[in-house]
């Protein structure tokens, strides 16, 4: 209840009471060192789409981070499953530029992220004796008041481009859809049943812009036989290698490789034997000159020893 009657401005009689935090939740953090001043948030709306299927009174303060620079609010949203807590909405308060009763937008988080709101900031005096830090709150703890989160009608609120992986930023708004070349839009309106735009990738009808290339008008003259000979009526022609002759097709052309006539040395082997053939032509060489001084030797022993031996007389008459 009000704690004093200023008059019946809504703000002010909120900043003497829990609203928009529920009458009953407490208001204190899960460690217990931290509490929600009654005149830190004085109003709050939260459009949440219809289609998401929540329950109102589930939803609750998250988590309020204490800085010298400003605050943080989290809105969350406690599954009916108890499951973890899901963030559902985020907002930021500057301490430098707030003023009392400032308005703040709330921005959704996925899978609530088409989720829009606002939070209305009173005093920031009481809340700045609190522990400084990131405090987290339970359902008991920082539930709202269900009349704060109202229902939206599910929509389409953006369109987001995929190319390959990237993604556009998200569109808002009226958007128009263009045909593109060589494609037709069709709105398909069935009664009963949801709108529909098909696409269709068409030939023609006025949607083609023609494509001016550098070159385009020049044709060439196809080839219409070899040597005189020409296709076949299906327009085949045949060229057959034997066992020394094998065709090859290379780009935009057919290779003929004679395998008989080619050497089955390569380079390193013929280089091998050049380097024989040189050391066998030097041996050659040595072996010759020792030769010569081989017949000169020969001759000089003849000459002497038998000269020695033989001398000028005539031989003995046994």
């Amino acid at each position: 209840m009000p704690l004093g009657a200023w008059n019946l401005e809504w703000l002010n009689l909120n900043s003497q009471r829990n609203y928009p935090i529920a009458e009953d939740a407490t208001g204190v953090s899960t460690t217990g060192d931290f509490a929600i001043p009654d005149d830190f948030i004085v109003e709050l709306d939260l459009a949440v789409h219809a289609g998401l299927d929540v329950a109102p009174g589930q939803f609750f303060v998250l988590h309020i981070g204490a800085y010298a620079t400003g605050y943080s609010v989290v809105i969350g949203y406690q599954p009916v499953d108890l499951s973890a807590p899901i963030p559902v909405a985020t907002a930021l308060i500057a301490r430098p530029l707030h003023t009392r009763n400032k308005v703040y937008a709330l921005g959704g988080v996925a899978p609530f992220d088409d989720t829009v709101g606002k939070i209305v900031i009173g005093r920031l005096e009481a809340i700045d004796d609190q522990p400084p830090g990131f405090h987290t709150f339970d359902l008991d703890g920082g539930r709202l008041d269900p009349d704060a989160i109202r229902p939206i009608i599910r929509g389409v609120s953006s369109i987001v481009l995929s190319n390959r992986g990237q993604l556009s930023p998200p569109l808002y708004g009226d958007i128009e859809l263009v045909a593109g070349t060589n494609i037709q839009l069709v709105p398909i309106f069935v009664s009963g049943q949801d709108p529909k735009i098909r696409i269709n990738a068409i030939s023609g009808e006025g949607t083609i812009d023609e494509c001016v290339c550098t070159g385009e008008d020049q044709t060439s003259l196809p080839i219409k036989s070899i040597d005189g000979i020409g296709p076949t009526a299906a327009g085949d022609f045949t060229i057959i290698g034997n066992s020394c002759l094998e065709v090859r097709p290379i780009a935009n052309g057919i290779q003929l490789v004679d395998t008989c006539s080619q050497p089955c040395c390569g380079c390193p082997e013929l280089e091998t034997i050049t380097r024989d053939l040189e050391r066998l032509q030097a041996e050659a060489l040595s072996v010759g000159e020792f030769v010569n001084r081989l017949d000169t030797a020969i001759s000089t022993f003849d000459s002497i020893v038998l000269g020695s031996r033989l001398g000028d007389r005539s031989c003995i008459t046994c």
